[in-house]
């Protein structure tokens, strides 16, 4: 139960802060590129369908599911393995939905 519970609220907050985040840095430049950068499968659904609630379903389960897969992952070189895994995944969403906000 602690290796669900706890990263899902983890997870909660680091997406609660992200999205605030994104949304006074968007609000300085009036584009999507901080949520782009924050939240990018999200984005690039919402930018691509007309189907929003998949888009924000990916948005509020991003973190958390990253979160889940770090805490359930064993000790130390497979931690850090996954998080390496979990950050290209994520930086190359990134590159994919700001080159798709561009066009």
């Amino acid at each position: 139960m602690k290796r669900v519970f706890f990263p899902i609220l983890i997870g909660i907050a680091v997406t609660v802060l992200f999205v605030l985040l994104g949304r006074f840095a968007g609000g300085a430049c009036r584009c999507l590129t901080p949520t782009t950068i924050f939240f990018p499968y999200g984005t690039i659904v919402l930018q691509h369908t007309s189907r929003e609630s998949i888009g924000l379903v990916l948005i509020a389960l991003q973190f958390p599911l990253y979160s889940i897969v770090l805490a359930n992952v064993g000790g130390g070189r497979r931690r850090i393995l996954a998080l390496l895994i979990l950050s290209a995944t994520h930086v190359a969403a990134t590159l994919v939905g700001l080159a798709v906000y561009q066009q």
